[in-house]
Parts: structure tokens; C-alpha cells; sequence
């Protein structure tokens, strides 16, 4: 899919077009796997907006199902950059693989803004973590920021998360997962949170983020330590691209463009996103709460005792 994916939603919105056949040969090509949710907004919109060609680049992208999958392809050759998470992206390096932060994603820092959640069907009787002792959560993939919140929360309403089931489901068959009660609870996130809740059948019934670390760093985007030396530029360059996209993101959080565009990659209706509020996106790393989230990996045995977050955080990032 790659450089289709990109085009294919955009064109179809009438929003771009592909560069001419002498242009994109000037460009040079950077590979991105990115997860087809809300939070690469930022990135499309700088696709969009041409803030990439500017600085001479394309962007080809393969969508995954979340950055525990990305990151493999990108320490194996197939990626440039990755979207990934935080948890994912200091598991590789206590796994000893080459990656460096080099730019923000996500983050949650208003619980009023937060659209992400455990959803349950609403006669499950599902209020707590306790209440899915012996029962399912569904999450992208395992060992990432989504499955280690999933049991934060778990834990957090006084449940056991040894006791609970996580099953991997991508984002948008999450939905149909808990409504043909394939799984008991999931993890979602916008925009298939925002078009579940607004459906009917399924509640809300705990924010794992706002709930667990009010303020957490979630997405981030990483390349390889190869890359970085042998392609400074390139990485600077695409980060700088990235962050006029963030502008422009929170610069539209309330415009139709906004949400044509996020509609456009994700296939969510318009009039559904448009009925939840979007939070802004960051442009900077927040180091404090990257070392708050290495402590509940720590707490979780995912990684056995803190890591150099210098070695692992580029200061581009920051």
C-alpha cells in the first residue's frame, strides 16, 4: 500500500495530488510506518500541506497495527521512521535494538479531551477492573503502551491483571470484536472510539490514561541510531516538516479541514468525529513523564531496571 496509502485517502478528498513524475524524482523518498489512527494527523497534515516537499521529501507510508509490529520493520531495513509508542520504543532498547526517539506524537494531558478509553458493552455490568477478573480486554498488540496501561487500569480499580485475558485486535475491528462479544472489554481509540461511543450498545468505562498518569507522553516517532549518523539531514529535515503539520493540527482542531483529513486515512464518518473534541498534539518529548511510564514498565517486568533515556531520547525530540 505505502505511497498509495497516503495518496489514495487525500485524492480521494480532493485534498492532493502526487507530485509530477520530474518532482517526485527530486524528492527523496522517506518510508514510514505509521498506525492509521487520530495521532498521525500531524504527519498527513504536513503530507497535505506540502511542508515535506518543501524541505525535499516524500513520504511513503505503510500503515501496522501498532508500534510493536512497526519497530521490527524498521530496525530490519523496511522503515526509515516509525510511529510507535513509548513503551514500545524503551522495550526495543532493553532489547538492545538501534532505535532513538527523534520526535513527539501524542500525548494526554486533559482528561476532558480524552477520547481514548476501556469500552464495554453497556449491559456487561464491566465498571472496574475487578469486575474483569476472568474475563477479555482487546488491545493492538501486546507488550505496548495500550496493553501496559490496560493493566495499569486494571490494577488501578482493583482488579488483578494476571487474572485478566488481552487479546490482541486491531484498532478498527475492535468495535465488532466486543459487540460480537469476542472480547469482553477493549482499549480503543480515536477515531474508532469516538464512532463506537456515538453507536450505542457500548460505554466507557475507564480512561487508563487520564486515570493512571494524568498528563502521559503515549506516541513518538523513531528511526534507527544508523540513520541518524549517516542521514542527519534527512531526520532534521523530516522533523522539521513534522512540526509545521503540528501547527497546522492545532492550529484546525475545531475545522471541517481537520476532519476531512483524519477521515480521509482512518475511513471514520465525518459526522462522527465531528460530535467528540480533538486534543492538540505535542511537538516536544516530555522527558518527565517518558521516566514516569520506564517505572510502571518497570513495575510491569517488562524491562528489569531503568534505561539511559540520553541515549535513547535524541535531542531532537526534545
Amino acid at each position: 500500500m505505502r505511497r498509495a496509502f497516503v495518496w489514495l485517502g487525500l485524492a480521494m478528498l480532493g485534498l492532493a495530488a502526487p507530485p509530477a513524475a520530474s518532482e517526485a524524482a527530486d524528492l527523496e523518498k522517506v518510508r514510514v510506518s505509521i498506525i492509521p489512527i487520530g495521532d498521525v494527523a500531524p504527519l498527513f497534515a504536513a503530507v497535505q500541506q506540502g511542508y515535506f516537499r518543501e524541505v525535499g521529501l516524500e513520504i511513503d507510508t505503510t500503515p501496522s497495527a501498532g508500534g510493536a509490529a512497526g519497530i521490527p520493520g524498521l530496525v530490519g531495513g523496511s522503515f526509515d521512521i516509525a510511529y510507535g509508542n513509548v513503551v514500545s520504543a524503551l522495550l526495543a532498547a532493553q532489547q538492545g535494538l538501534d532505535v532513538k526517539v527523534i520526535a513527539a506524537g501524542t500525548n494526554v494531558t486533559d482528561p476532558k479531551l480524552d477520547a481514548t478509553g476501556i469500552f464495554a458493552k453497556s449491559d456487561s455490568g464491566i465498571k472496574s477492573g475487578k469486575d474483569l477478573e476472568g474475563k477479555s480486554i482487546a488491545v493492538n498488540t501486546r507488550n505496548n503502551v495500550i496493553w501496559l496501561y490496560a493493566r495499569a487500569w486494571v490494577k488501578t480499580t482493583g482488579g488483578d491483571p494476571e487474572r485478566v485475558t488481552f487479546k490482541e485486535v486491531p484498532f478498527p475491528q475492535m468495535e465488532d470484536a466486543l459487540r460480537q462479544q469476542r472480547v469482553d472489554a477493549a482499549f480503543m481509540v480515536p477515531p474508532f472510539s469516538i464512532v463506537a461511543a456515538q453507536k450505542g450498545g457500548l460505554g466507557k468505562v475507564g480512561m487508563p490514561y487520564s486515570d493512571v498518569q494524568p498528563g502521559v507522553d503515549v506516541g513518538l516517532y523513531v528511526t534507527t541510531g544508523k540513520l541518524l549518523t549517516t542521514k542527519p539531514e534527512t531526520v532534521k529535515k523530516f522533523v522539521a516538516a513534522l512540526r509545521k503539520g503540528v501547527e497546522w493540527y492545532n492550529a484546525n482542531l475545531t475545522t471541517e479541514a481537520l476532519l476531512t483529513l483524519i477521515s480521509g486515512y482512518t475511513k471514520a464518518d465525518v459526522a462522527l468525529l465531528r460530535l467528540a473534541p480533538v486534543p492538540t498534539a505535542p511537538s516536544r518529548t516530555d522527558m518527565a513523564q517518558v521516566r514516569k511510564t520506564m517505572e510502571l514498565m518497570i513495575e510491569s517486568k517488562l524491562i528489569p531496571a531503568p534505561l539511559d533515556l540520553d541515549k535513547i531520547v535524541d535531542p531532537l525530540a526534545r
